[in-house]
């Protein structure tokens, strides 16, 4: 089904016996799998062929059940996790391990294409929670840059108290940058990486063990290291990795209202031997779902309330630091 010659969305591909669906215009690619929890598997460069998201070369992109170990099948690209991150029993339901979203296969339908766009329409009913997920992921001629519409809906006769954050996978370099708009910065775990105490600090300067600073929106040689920081107090509602060597770039752009904080889960060899930097926008901190609801930060829907909220993905060209991005999907300078 095609909107012109260069906006379509094709549903005829396959990752295996997995369907799998391609929207693409004159600049991007993205590919998304339903059935592997609707995760965008590639977000290409069509100029380039340049993937921005990061691939784990030992676990493949394949079914899980759910209740497995997230971290023994994270084969990179983007999943979402909703309503927790840690495993945990929320009242008398045990939640699994990065939630109920990426290991579920999603329903998917392609919307009728309208002059200048595509639209892939995916769904979901909790197993776990009472929340139905749906998601439209829109393409538009001319445009670098996919637009996502979410919606979570409360189906349940209770209210759903949940963390949901963004997941996506980037593929780095040394002397990538991270850019975002935040104020202060905490250590998700104060044994996980390179940084000393104090646990909070102003972003982005950190201290290590030995008293050096180092600069937490570099990223250094793949030697080892790792960090893992929660960015807070933003001031808008975007983040962004510049791939420094290859003169691009992937942003975020989210309303700030609904995603408060940006997590980021950066392993420069130190994780399992992976070398990728995760963008996380997310509703909640900290990553304990039982600690943020005794804290009074988890997000809540009562009984048939929805959130609703718009999230957009961009390659931009890297021309250094960033202000934000316009409608258009333009980095400002």
């Amino acid at each position: 089904m095609a909107a012109d010659a260069f906006t379509r969305i094709d549903d005829r591909w396959s990752l295996g016996d997995l369907p799998v669906v391609v929207l693409e215009n004159r600049h991007l690619r993205v590919v998304i799998c339903p059935a592997l929890g609707a995760r965008i598997l590639h977000f290409e460069d069509r100029a380039t062929g340049i993937d921005m998201l990061w691939h784990n070369p030992e676990v493949a992109h394949r079914p899980v059940s759910v209740g497995a170990s997230y971290d023994d099948n994270f084969a990179g690209g983007w999943d979402e996790l909703f309503p927790n991150d840690l495993e945990d029993a929320v009242g008398d339901v045990t939640y699994p391990d990065h939630g109920e979203l990426w290991s579920q296969p999603w329903t998917a339908s392609t919307m009728a294409a309208v002059e200048g766009e595509v639209t892939l329409h995916l769904s979901l009913a909790g197993t776990a929670t009472t929340a139905t997920v749906e998601k439209w992921l829109t393409l538009r001629a001319g445009e670098s840059q996919l637009r996502m519409r979410h919606r979570i809906t409360n189906t349940g006769a209770r209210p759903l108290d949940f963390l949901w954050k963004l997941h996506p996978a980037l593929a780095i370099d040394e002397g990538d940058t991270v850019d975002v708009p935040g104020q202060t910065c905490e250590l998700v775990d104060p044994s996980f990486g390179r940084t000393a105490a104090p646990a909070r600090f102003a972003w982005p300067h950190a201290s290590q063990v030995d008293g050096s600073s180092i600069d937490l929106r570099v990223v250094p040689a793949l030697d080892g290291t790792r960090e893992f920081v929660y960015v807070r107090d933003l001031t808008d509602g975007w983040c962004a990795l510049h791939r420094r060597k290859l003169g691009m770039g992937f942003g975020l752009v989210f309303p700030v209202e609904v995603f408060s904080s940006v997590w980021l889960f950066m392993t420069f060899g130190g994780w399992r031997g992976h070398s990728t930097v995760v963008l996380e926008p997310c509703t909640t901190v900290p990553k304990d779902l039982n600690e943020a609801i005794r804290a009074g930060s988890a997000r809540r829907l009562a009984p048939g309330e929805s959130l609703e909220c718009t999230v957009r993905a961009i390659l931009f060209v890297d021309q250094g630091p960033l202000t934000g991005f316009t409608e258009g999907g333009l980095p400002l300078q």
